[in-house]
């Protein structure tokens, strides 16, 4: 992976382990870092599912469907879907204390999206791919002592940029923003590319940094060749709160990002993010929002609003969204709106996508 300078990686100060969380109940993608449902329409398969978890084997599969309508656009409505089948092995449970994790995804992916009528660089929904059926992520994690070594087929969007209080929202750019994904174009979701990452966590800091493969050359998402390019991110987290970042493609540019993301309130939490890429083809993006819950009422239910803006080639864009999440066991159902400011013109969303944890 030839033509990189380690130099130019920037490693900048932050907010700590909010970036992938383990388990985020409020997640609304099994394609979002965290994304995680205690009930399962499966249960647990007479006893086994339990079994296979004391052993260190962890089998997870959901599917998402959705349907999205924008009001002008020749098609009245688009269908999309995701399914997700993921397995996690716990080698030290399974062979020897102080042994690592080992965790493989694969993807089945079909429909389409609006945004190509649109012309938004945002995303109307962070699921839609090109129909395919592949593998995602398949890493060896190991832990030594505060670092953390990881390795194998990575996706940059389940580690860095994220902010925990924007994971309810449904437009893509809430998950990895949209400077990121139409300035580097990947590895993020649907494609992952062989690359190693390392993390070091204290009580008050975390350091992460990763190095990619730079090209996407790969069937079904399996890799078929190393590229000749490199791409690199790094970021630092400081106090939960707070982090600055940056990256560097030895083809496409760098780009620099700062982060904060909050819980407020006992039911209330909030994000906001910028950041710039120089003479790419987007050059400033600015997102913030809230979100709201679990609630008293209903606790395992989120509210979220989110708004992002950015200055690109084809001339300034916002994208507003407002979303609600009910979760009822394995099954969750969000409706949502969205309202697009183009420079031409603009376009009112809504959608709803119902989620099942099998």
């Amino acid at each position: 992976m030839g033509h990189f300078s380690p130099g130019v990686l920037l490693l900048v100060c932050a907010a700590t382990a909010d970036a992938a969380p383990k388990h985020d109940p409020c997640a609304c993608s099994p394609a979002k870092p965290g994304f995680f449902r205690r009930d399962v329409l499966s249960g647990d398969w007479g006893g086994l599912r339990d079994d296979l978890h004391d052993d260190g084997i962890t089998v997870a599969a959901t599917y998402a469907a959705e349907v999205f309508a924008a009001p002008g656009l020749p098609r009245d409505a688009v269908m999309a879907g995701l399914a997700v089948l993921a397995i996690d092995a716990d080698l030290a449970t399974l062979l020897h204390d102080g042994l690592g994790t080992v965790h493989v995804s694969g993807l089945a992916i079909h429909g389409d999206g609006l945004s190509a009528e649109l012309m938004d660089v945002y995303g109307v929904s962070g699921n839609v791919a090109p129909a395919d059926a592949r593998l995602f992520e398949a890493w060896i994690e190991q832990p030594i002592e505060r670092f953390t070594l990881r390795a194998g087929l990575l996706s940059a969007d389940q580690e860095f940029v994220l902010a925990r209080h924007s994971a309810a929202l449904l437009n893509a750019t809430f998950g990895i923003i949209s400077l990121f994904s139409a300035d580097i174009l990947g590895p993020v979701y649907p494609v992952a590319t062989p690359g190693a990452s390392a993390r070091f966590e204290s009580d008050a800091v975390t350091v992460r940094a990763a190095l990619y493969d730079g090209d996407q050359r790969n069937d079904h998402g399996i890799p078929t060749a190393v590229g000749d390019h490199a791409f690199a991110i790094g970021e630092v987290e400081l106090a939960q709160t707070f982090k600055l970042g940056a990256w560097h493609h030895s083809v496409h540019g760098s780009g620099y990002y700062a982060i904060a993301s909050r819980q407020l309130e006992r039911y209330l939490g909030a994000f906001a993010r910028v950041s710039a890429s120089p003479d790419q083809a987007v050059r400033l993006y600015i997102d913030t929002g809230i979100r709201i819950g679990p609630g008293p009422l209903r606790p395992k239910d989120f509210a979220s609003v989110g708004i992002a803006f950015a200055r690109a080639g084809v001339g300034a864009q916002t994208v507003v969204e407002a979303t609600y999440q009910l979760q009822a066991g394995w099954l969750t159902v969000q409706p949502d709106l969205q309202l697009l400011l183009l420079r031409e013109r603009t376009a009112g969303i809504a959608g709803v996508r119902v989620t099942v944890a099998l």
